[in-house]
């Protein structure tokens, strides 16, 4: 949630194929680095910190995708940016990877404004798709009504549920699939909850009983700042979540998200 204002088939791998191997572990990371962030150095310092395989990133800038293409050549060779038509800041995302992916496609927007991200990456030896998205943000007007900013929230919510739709269709929940970004979302608002209907599961709540109270975005409201978790990591039931972090620095209003996952361990959301 930000200030102002993908999609390829893959291999269908079940458990007890041999393609479906143990042991298969993969980090990845989400994280919406605001488009008007000029802290560079706490952006790398936060990746290097999540130790992540896989990088999904919101709101890049053509300047900022030149100086992480050019910072994480070492250790993330595989670079790839993508944007709409330009009319919006917030609008671009980056694959950034330690392997390289296929089927990169970029899924332009239908009735939100950002579209999303695909790409297919290799775990050991499964293709596992990953989506990177970054749904509508909720705009409210800042002397709204409450009936005038429930309105606000229920149109923006629809175009959640369209969004998402959309989503599921290049994130299938019963082959290995991870989707990641943000939301702009509570946990138990449309786009959360409708993955969570598919079978996919939350990794952070997975790991964390009290997962809403660690906020991953903050804005500096008055008399107090807003706090909310709306940026996610889910994945298919193929994975098994070995841990999940929070990353906070500055420049951003969002924090790093990284979870390691395991594949060949099938998982359930917990109780």
């Amino acid at each position: 949630m930000s200030s102002p204002s993908f999609l390829a088939s893959i291999f269908i791998v079940v458990l007890l194929t041999p393609s479906f191997v143990s042991g298969q572990s993969v980090r990845v990371a989400t994280f919406n680095v605001n488009y008007a962030n000029r802290l560079g150095d706490q952006v790398l310092d936060a990746i290097a910190e999540s130790k992540a395989d896989i990088l999904c990133l919101q709101e890049t800038t053509t300047q900022s995708e030149q100086f992480l293409r050019t910072q994480l050549a070492a250790t993330y060779p595989e670079f790839h940016a993508v944007g709409h038509q330009g009319h919006y800041y917030a609008e671009r995302f980056v694959f950034a990877s330690r392997t390289k992916p296929r089927d990169v496609v970029f899924v332009p927007p239908q009735d939100g404004l950002f579209g999303f991200y695909c790409a297919t990456f290799p775990c050991g030896g499964t293709d596992v798709r990953v989506i990177n998205v970054h749904l509508t943000p909720f705009g409210v007007p800042r002397e709204a009504t409450i009936l005038e900013g429930m309105a606000a929230i229920a149109a923006t919510e629809s175009k959640h549920a369209s969004e998402i739709a959309g989503i599921l269709k290049a994130a299938d929940a019963d082959r290995p699939a991870i989707v990641a970004g943000d939301f702009n979302s509570l946990s138990s608002f449309q786009a959360p909850a409708a993955l969570v209907e598919s079978g996919f599961i939350d990794s952070f709540a997975f790991i964390h009983a009290d997962a809403d109270t660690h906020p991953t975005w903050h804005w500096p409201t008055r008399p107090l700042p807003l706090k909310l978790r709306i940026d996610y990591i889910f994945h298919s039931k193929h994975f098994h979540t070995v841990d999940s972090t929070i990353i906070r620095r500055h420049g951003s209003d969002h924090f790093l998200l990284v979870s390691g996952l395991k594949l060949g361990e099938r998982s359930d959301a917990p109780e």
